[in-house]
C-alpha cells in the first residue's frame, strides 16, 4: 500500500527540483557567460589601448606605455597587472616591471587574431590573459616637418629611414579573482533563490494537496463506517462536489442500494424458504402421527403414501428450482441452442404440464406450423412448463390459455395469455420476486412462488427478454422476445 498524498507530494517536488535545477543552470550559464564576456571585453580594450601606444619610427619601436610613472598598475600596488611583447613571437621586446625575472606564457596566435586563456599569475593569484598578434603602427613622416634643424645641419645630405614593421605578439594578463567572486555571488544568489522557492513551494504543495484530497479522505472515512448493519447509510458531502469524486460517491451509493436490496431479498428468501418447507414438513409429521393411530386401516395407509408422495414431490420441486436459480446466478448454466419446431414443441410441453391434472382448460395456438426457432430446448421447456402450469392454476374455470408467435425485428416474439382472477397492476412489479404469490394462493399444493423467478433467470441465460403485462380486461400476458427463427423447408 502507498499514500496518494505522499506520492503526489514527492512527485511534484521531484519535478519542481528538476525543473528549477535546469532553470538555475540555464540562468547561471547565461549570466556567467555574459559576465565573462564583459570581463574579456575589458581585457581586450586594455590590450588595444597598449597596442595604440606602440609605434614604429626611424629609431625603432617605441612603447609609450612603458615609460616610468605612466601606468602604475604594471609597476606597484596590490592589484598588479602584466604585459610582455615579442617580435616574431620569439625575440623578447619588453615586459612589465611587475613580472620581474618571470615570463608570461605564449599561446600561439595568428596575425590579426586574439585568444583568451586562464593562468596562474607570478604572485600565485588566478589570472586571465589575452594574446594578440599585430603589426605595429608606423609613424607618419609628414608629422616631422623640420623639427630637428640641428640634426640636419650636422648631418647634411643623410636621411634616416623607418625600418619595415614586423609582427609583434603581446600578452596582457590580470587577476580574475574579481570575476570569480562575481560568479560565486551570482551562483550563490541563484542557488539561494531556488532553495527558498523550493521550501515555500513544498509547504504550499503539502497544504494544497492535502486540501485537494480532503474530499477523498472524507469519502474514505464515511465508507469505513459502513458495515452490514448500516447498509441504509449513504455517502454525503458538504458544499459543492468535485467532478472527480462525484462519480465515485454516486457509484458507491448505487452499490449500497443494490447491497441493501440484495440483503433484504436474502432475508425474505430465508423467511420464505422456512415457511415453504415448514408446511410440508408439518404435514409429513401429521401424516406419520395419523398412520401410527390407525396402522391397520388399509385405505388410510394407502392415502398416507399418496400424500407423502405429493408432499415430497412439492419439496423436491422447491429444492430443484432453488438449485437451478443458484446455478444460474453463479453462471454455471449455459445455453445449448438447437432447431425446434415451435408449434409441435408447444403441444408436447402442454401435455406434460397437464399430465395428471384434472382440467377442462385448453391451449389455443397461433403459431405457424413451419416456424422453426433456434434455442435451448431444455430451458425453453422449463420456461413454457412454468407458464402453462401458472396459467392453468391461476385462471378462472373454463378459461382459455392462448399462445401466439410473431416476427418482429427478425426475431420471434412468443406471448402466453390467460384470464386472471385477482391480479392488480401493482402485483406485476413483484411477480418475478422469489416466493411471491397472492395471499390467498399461498399454501396451494404444487406452487412455491418460484416459477416466474426461474423463468426470468433462464431467459437471461438464453439472452431473452421476459415482460409481464395486465390489461384492462384482466388478461395476464407473458411476452418472451429475442428468439432466433428460420422457416422450415
Amino acid at each position: 500500500m502507498y499514500s496518494i498524498r505522499n506520492k503526489l507530494n514527492y512527485t511534484i517536488m521531484a519535478s519542481m527540483i528538476l525543473v528549477l535545477s535546469l532553470t538555475a543552470l540555464f540562468l547561471y550559464s547565461r549570466v556567467a557567460g555574459h559576465v565573462e564576456h564583459v570581463f574579456d571585453g575589458a581585457l581586450f580594450d586594455k590590450a588595444h589601448a597598449l597596442i595604440s601606444l606602440t609605434e614604429l619610427d626611424e629609431e625603432g619601436l617605441e612603447f609609450d606605455f612603458a615609460e616610468e610613472g605612466v601606468m602604475l598598475e604594471f609597476e606597484e600596488g596590490d592589484n598588479l597587472q602584466y604585459y610582455q611583447l615579442w617580435e616574431h613571437g620569439e625575440e623578447l621586446l619588453i615586459k612589465s616591471p611587475s613580472l620581474g625575472e618571470q615570463d608570461l606564457p605564449k599561446i600561439g596566435t595568428e596575425l590579426g587574431q586574439h585568444q583568451f586563456a586562464d593562468l596562474p599569475l607570478v604572485d600565485g593569484r588566478a589570472g586571465r590573459l589575452i594574446e594578440i598578434n599585430f603589426m605595429p603602427r608606423v609613424e607618419d613622416e609628414d608629422e616631422e616637418d623640420e623639427e630637428d634643424e640641428e640634426d640636419e645641419e650636422g648631418e647634411e645630405g643623410w636621411e634616416l629611414e623607418i625600418p619595415p614593421p614586423k609582427p609583434i605578439t603581446m600578452v596582457y594578463a590580470r587577476e580574475r579573482e574579481s570575476l570569480d567572486d562575481t560568479l560565486f555571488v551570482i551562483g550563490l544568489t541563484i542557488f539561494g533563490v531556488i532553495v527558498v522557492v523550493l521550501l515555500l513551494s513544498g509547504f504550499l504543495i503539502w497544504k494544497m494537496v492535502g486540501s485537494g484530497l480532503s474530499p477523498l479522505s472524507n469519502l474514505a472515512k464515511q465508507v469505513s463506517q459502513i458495515d452490514e448493519s448500516r447498509l441504509d447509510a449513504r455517502l454525503r458531502h458538504a458544499g459543492a462536489q468535485s467532478i472527480e469524486i462525484a462519480p465515485i460517491e454516486n457509484q458507491v451509493n448505487h452499490l449500497l442500494e443494490r447491497l441493501q436490496s440484495a440483503f433484504e431479498r436474502e432475508k425474505r428468501f430465508s423467511a420464505n424458504v422456512a415457511h415453504e418447507l415448514r408446511t410440508p414438513l408439518s404435514e409429513l409429521r401429521t401424516l406419520t402421527e395419523v398412520a401410527q393411530i390407525v396402522p391397520d386401516d388399509r385405505e388410510q395407509v394407502d392415502q398416507f403414501f399418496i400424500d407423502v408422495r405429493d408432499i415430497s414431490a412439492q419439496m423436491e420441486k422447491i429444492v430443484v428450482t432453488l438449485l437451478e436459480l443458484a446455478r444460474s446466478e453463479a453462471g454455471l448454466l449455459s445455453s445449448d441452442p438447437e432447431d425446434i419446431e415451435l408449434s409441435k414443441y408447444c403441444d408436447e410441453v402442454w401435455h406434460q404440464a397437464v399430465n395428471g391434472q384434472t382440467t377442462c382448460k385448453r391451449l389455443f395456438k397461433d403459431i405457424p406450423q413451419d416456424l422453426v426457432i433456434n434455442t435451448d430446448r431444455e430451458k425453453l421447456g422449463m420456461i413454457l412448463t412454468n407458464l402453462f402450469v401458472n396459467a392453468i392454476s391461476y385462471s378462472p374455470q373454463d378459461a382459455e390459455i392462448q399462445i401466439a408467435s410473431a416476427i418482429r425485428n427478425d426475431t420471434v416474439v412468443l406471448e402466453v395469455k390467460n384470464a386472471s382472477m385477482d391480479l392488480k397492476p401493482e402485483d406485476i412489479l413483484h411477480m418475478k420476486d422469489r416466493f411471491w404469490r397472492k395471499q390467498k394462493a399461498r399454501g396451494t399444493l404444487g406452487h412455491s412462488g418460484l416459477g416466474l423467478t426461474l423463468v426470468d433467470a433462464l431467459a437471461k441465460i438464453m439472452k431473452l427478454d421476459v415482460s409481464l403485462q395486465l390489461d384492462n380486461q384482466q388478461i395476464f400476458m407473458v411476452r418472451i422476445s429475442g428468439l432466433n427463427s428460420s422457416l422450415q423447408r
